[in-house]
């Protein structure tokens, strides 16, 4: 099964990286990620390159990118759907289960690129106009450049828990969708009303959305110069996100599986 499984993930690369389509978030984030200055400057002062990085990373990831990922991945499964192109790549010994994980490792490849994109680009933009040798106050060194290094890497790698799990309920919405269009409009807009109502529903400590920002509080506090610690916020975040992705990839796998895609 594995084998199928990565077999159809490069198929599913190559098919991503011949559609023009797929370049757009990219150079969005990146370009989002060059004029967040203008928003958030940076001054000559020892922290400020770290701060606009703390600013613009969450910000740019957790807006643009995630809008990106959930209309990216909405429409794997839907597009197919709608053209009937699907009936063709079942005719191959692939499995349907098998197909639809490989659209799913795709999304999560969408979202981890986006990832390192915004990761390159704040960091790039910090370096070129401020300074980026450490966290200094008073005139002591109170986490090093290595540290700060640190802190954002562990903070990038755990971020892409929710991604994975946006990429996950998209992927959902786009076997149940029956045009790419209402995919994409579904998960947008069941998205935005389960962030309005959470917290007056009383859900969001279960909805990993809640815990998006918990992996940069520790990059975060240590541009003020302070100590964190990962836990327990991470935590939530993680079991939350993985949670998430469990329970959208059995009810796609499920709902896919029982879908008639003769109609």
């Amino acid at each position: 099964m594995i084998p199928r499984i990565l077999n159809a993930y490069m198929v599913e690369c190559l098919k991503a990286m011949r559609a023009r389509s797929t370049y757009l978030g990219p150079v969005l984030v990146v370009l989002l990620s060059m004029l967040a200055p203008l928003i958030h400057p940076i001054t000559d002062d020892s922290g400020s390159a770290y701060a606009f990085i703390a600013f613009t990373t969450p910000m740019v990831l957790n807006l643009l990118g995630l809008l990106l990922v959930l209309t990216f991945c909405a429409g794997l499964v839907s597009s197919e759907l709608g053209s009937g192109t699907i009936r063709l790549v079942l005719v191959r010994p692939l499995l349907r289960h098998e197909f639809l994980l490989a659209k799913l490792l795709l999304g999560m490849t969408y979202a981890a690129l986006l990832t390192v994109l915004v990761g390159v680009s704040t960091w790039a933009v910090a370096a070129i106009q401020g300074r980026l040798s450490g966290v200094v106050f008073g005139g002591e060194m109170l986490h090093t450049s290595t540290d700060m290094v640190e802190a954002y890497m562990l903070g990038a790698l755990a971020g892409l828990a929710p991604q994975f799990a946006a990429a996950a309920f998209a992927v959902m919405v786009s076997t149940l969708a029956r045009s790419t269009g209402a995919a994409v409009g579904a998960a947008v807009g069941i998205w935005i009303v389960c962030d309005t109502l959470k917290y007056p529903l009383r859900i969001a400590p279960f909805l990993f959305s809640t815990y998006m920002e918990s992996p940069w509080q520790v990059f975060t506090t240590y541009c003020e110069g302070l100590e964190s610690s990962w836990t327990p916020a991470l935590y939530y975040c993680l079991a939350s996100s993985l949670g998430a992705i469990a329970l959208f990839t059995t009810v796609a796998v499920v709902s896919f599986n029982r879908r008639n895609i003769q109609a």
